[in-house]
């Protein structure tokens, strides 16, 4: 910088010195002239046409020293800055224009970025894959491992080196130091640092041994270390209590450690018994390991598909059902993130550069009606000797100020979408910690902004350049300005480009709409929910960890406003599931189901309604008969018409596993969805948790008024039965139904606004266009009014342009849209590609807008004033 800052005074120096120069020789000239007795005046002009063009020579002396071109530049955007201040309005409209365009696409970009091409913060990421079964043996339909199948692959699977196994359910309650807290934790091999080719920043992490012997040792983030610890480094080599146990804290990772994402906290050995190697169908771990060098990534997912063929081979009863057996697959680790939201991520960066694509075009316009504005300005420039190469360098130099403010106010724009962006789909958005404004980003946003000035400015300037005097000035009131065709084809490419945005964003509208009307089997509306962990060191057995939920049901009742409250394991749309088969008596075969258990109040909670029998009481607890629920899916399925009540059904355990006990039917419940209002995948059976009893719960509460506003006294309750018990995940459920649908939310609001920003600017370019030609052709509208036309025809040879361009761009619209829908239909629900009411909106509403902005226009033009036109003819 300082660099440039002292060329630049040598620069002004060097000017200053080649004008006193030029003023010395001239004085000296003059002086010479007086001498001979001319007159001052005279001696001047005598002067200056013995010394020749002064403007010429400094001209050359510039070339000379090589910085006329950089002056030319400064001289040129000097020019442009002064003609944008000129014209405010016509600024502001082509800023944000800009703006517009180049904030939305840098902010998708930013996104797409973050999540898809930044390598993950690792060493050697292109080698970290995950080897995950499948539920087929062609690879398709990827889940979790089993601690078998991870053996069995790192024993075999040579192409594979160190991989490790990650168990993601292994919360920590963390007491002892401050309040209570519920950490995300999980459990792991030893080899997980090594696979990902991290070092811990302080400390270590644990050992084979300490895994192998179920250590109480733990690893931190640097989040949980810099928010709980302080950043202090000693906090290697204390206590701390999880869970009601001591373990000893031996590390703490670097902040580019976030596996298996970074809501995790807290990191602990994971042991397995024995028993889980000798059977497949525990799957709840992921695998993570490394390509062994020079292994390709086809060679890996070919081996790992014989091995578990050969492995369903050895063991039918776990891996094979009938013709049918499980699969295995090797995928870049970075894919398996991703995965999810990539076509979402590449359809909106579609969106986004169309609309870039249609900002640039009717910037284009605008700058046509500015050149045609301009044309006798630059006929006279070329008649005095301006070259045609010169004038656009000008016309590019007078737009690098707007550039640079649009590429300003559109990383602003950018910035602020990505807080909100980033805000709404915290929980949905993988890698999402990664997203910013960083370098390549904001090279992005330069080089666009740059890119859609030179594009828009290139037909404007050709124009300029070959701008004829004669031509110009013989142009009479009758013709219209050069480049309205071109601003016709530039419109009704716009509104192509619209139609298909409005489609998209009316398809994903419908789809939203629909997702809105589904039933989700329960009441929402105010419903309190939160969850919480009980610590076996302080409640040991079943009977004493379901006193301790009875306890918290008994306590909140007891608050005014409370209808009804209850437990249940698993809270339905909360991302947290527990499925398996059950079987029934009698019955061939089993049906994968979600397994629940729950307190007696929990459906009134819910507001499930009970379709036959009766629901959960007291009575039902450890040691009574053992009892259960289905719903109404499940009983259809099983026993059609026939009354299930008084049946049973069990567990289906695997293989020679222990059977779990018959439980008998006494009553069937409606039918909840539980992973997400879009796909309906299982029924559910219910065990009451007196008799079922699990750890975790979520507790259900029903209010009389705002379930928020009973937050702090439901925890007060609860602490005064357990001081030591963290509740976490604290929400309506409302709210719970709201973060199902955040991320099909946010991908129709971004659609949705693509198609009313393109909308908008369609619109511009149709007013600008039908604007400009109509003030051309102001006096022969005169001409026609004074020889009889009335002002319903002229209005209407207006709009009639105005039709004429959206009416095209409208059908070739359409034509795309069909290939557009196809690619959106994955992202649909409960409408397809074929939605009439899409294809009815997108081209209406163009036509429609169309010829609503062509209005003033033509309006304008049925008043033309036949006295004037004729006056000045």
């Amino acid at each position: 910088m300082m660099r440039w800052i002292r060329q630049w005074r040598s620069w002004k120096q060097d000017e200053r010195d080649l004008a006193d120069e030029i003023r010395s020789h001239l004085a000296m000239e003059k002086a010479e002239q007086e001498a001979l007795g001319r007159s001052p005046a005279d001696a001047g002009r005598a002067a200056r046409r013995a010394f020749g063009n002064s403007v010429a020579l400094a001209e050359d002396v510039r070339e000379a020293w090589g910085t006329a071109a950089w002056q030319r530049l400064w001289q040129d955007v000097r020019f442009g800055l002064r003609m944008l201040l000129r014209t405010p309005v016509w600024t502001l409209v082509i800023g944000g224009t800009l703006a517009m365009g180049i904030g939305t696409s840098t902010a998708i970009f930013s996104m797409v970025y973050s999540v898809l091409l930044q390598p993950l913060p690792y060493a050697e990421p292109a080698r970290i894959v995950v080897v995950s079964p499948t539920a087929t043996k062609d690879g398709e339909g990827r889940f979790r491992a089993s601690a078998a199948l991870w053996r069995y692959w790192k024993e075999n699977l040579t192409q594979v080196e160190l991989l490790a196994m990650t168990r993601p359910v292994a919360n920590f309650n963390l007491t002892g130091i401050g309040s209570p807290e519920r950490l995300q934790g999980a459990r792991s091999t030893f080899e997980l640092p090594l696979a990902l080719g991290v070092r811990p920043m302080l400390g270590r992490y644990f050992t084979q041994e300490e895994q192998l012997a179920d250590a109480k040792v733990a690893v931190l983030s640097h989040a949980l270390w810099k928010r709980r610890f302080g950043g202090e480094v000693g906090v290697v080599g204390t206590k701390i209590l999880l869970n009601g146990e001591s373990y000893a804290v031996i590390g703490v990772m670097g902040p580019e450690f976030a596996y298996p994402d970074a809501t995790f906290e807290m990191w602990a050995p994971l042991y397995t018994p024995p028993g889980e190697f000798r059977h497949g169908m525990n799957h709840q771990n992921l695998t993570v390991g490394r390509l062994r060098p020079g292994t390709r990534l086809a060679e890996a997912r070919l081996a790992a598909s014989a091995l578990a063929q050969r492995l369903a081979q050895e063991n039918p009863e776990s891996y094979r059902s009938g013709d049918q057996w499980i699969g295995g697959t090797v995928e870049p680790l970075a894919e398996t993130l991703t995965d999810s939201v990539r076509g979402t991520l590449v359809a909106l960066m579609a969106a986004a550069g169309s609309l870039l694509l249609i900002g640039c075009m009717n910037l284009s316009v605008l700058l046509i009606a500015r050149a045609s504005g301009r044309s006798r300005e630059m006929a006279m420039r070329i008649a005095l000797g301006a070259e045609g190469g010169r004038l656009r360098r000008q016309m590019l130099a007078e737009m690098l100020p707007l550039a640079i403010v649009g590429a300003a106010s559109g990383v602003l724009l950018a910035w602020w979408l990505l807080q909100a962006m980033t805000r709404w789909m915290q929980s949905s958005l993988p890698r999402i910690e990664s997203v910013g404004l960083h370098v390549p980003v904001l090279v992005f946003a330069v080089v666009a902004s740059l890119a859609v000035v030179l594009l828009a400015c290139l037909l404007p300037a050709r124009m300029a350049s070959r701008a004829e005097l004669n031509d110009v000035l013989q142009r009479s009131s009758r013709s219209v300005a050069g480049g309205n065709g071109a601003r016709e084809i530039l419109v009704t490419a716009q509104v192509t480009l619209a139609v298909v945005l409005v489609f998209g964003g009316a398809l994903l509208g419908r789809s939203l709409a629909a997702l809105l009307r589904v039933d989700p089997g329960f009441a929402q509306e105010n419903v309190l929910t939160m969850h919480l962990a009980v610590t076996r060191a302080k409640y040991p057995g079943d009977p004493q960890v379901a006193d301790y939920y009875a306890r918290i049901v008994a306590a909140v009742k007891t608050i005014p406003g409370v209808l009804e409250a209850g437990v249940v394991n698993r809270l339905p749309l909360s991302g947290l599931t527990q499925n398996g088969g059950v079987e029934f008596e009698g019955r061939d075969g089993g049906l994968s189901s979600d397994w629940r258990a729950a307190t007696p109040g929990f459906f009134a909670a819910m507001g499930i309604p009970l379709r036959q029998g009766r629901g959960f009481t007291d009575a039902d607890r450890s040691g009574a008969p053992a009892v259960g629920l289905i719903d109404e899916s499940m009983g259809r399925r099983v026993f059609g018409n026939e009354s299930p009540i008084g049946k049973r059904f069990r567990r289906q355990a695997p293989g020679n596993a222990k059977q779990d006990t018959w439980v008998e039917i006494v009553g069937v419940v409606g039918h909840v969805l539980t992973d997400n209002l879009e796909r309906d995948l299982r029924p559910q059976v219910y065990w009451p948790e007196a008799q079922s009893t699990q750890d975790r719960g979520a507790l259900v509460i029903r209010t009389a008024g705002n379930p928020g506003s009973y937050t702090a006294a439901v925890r007060e309750q609860i602490k005064s039965i357990d001081s030591d018990q963290p509740v976490y995940e604290v929400r309506s459920m409302q709210e719970w139904v709201e973060r199902s649908m955040r991320s099909r939310s946010l991908t129709t609001s971004l659609g949705s606004m693509f198609g009313l920003a393109s909308l908008v600017l369609a619109c511009l370019g149709v007013y600008g266009v039908v604007s400009y030609t109509a003030a051309q052709r102001h006096r022969e509208f005169g001409v026609r009014i004074a020889l009889g036309a009335d002002g319903v025809s002229v209005r209407n040879l207006v709009l009639r342009q105005a039709a004429r361009l959206s009416l095209g761009g409208t059908a070739i619209g359409l034509l795309l849209c069909w290939p557009v829908g196809r690619m959106l239909q994955t992202m649909l629900f409960g409408v397809t590609n074929l939605d009439f009411v899409a294809w009815g909106l997108a081209p209406g509403l163009l036509v429609a807008a169309a010829l609503l902005a062509a209005l003033g226009p033509a309006r304008r033009a049925a008043k033309a004033d036949p006295a004037e036109a004729l006056r000045s003819e």
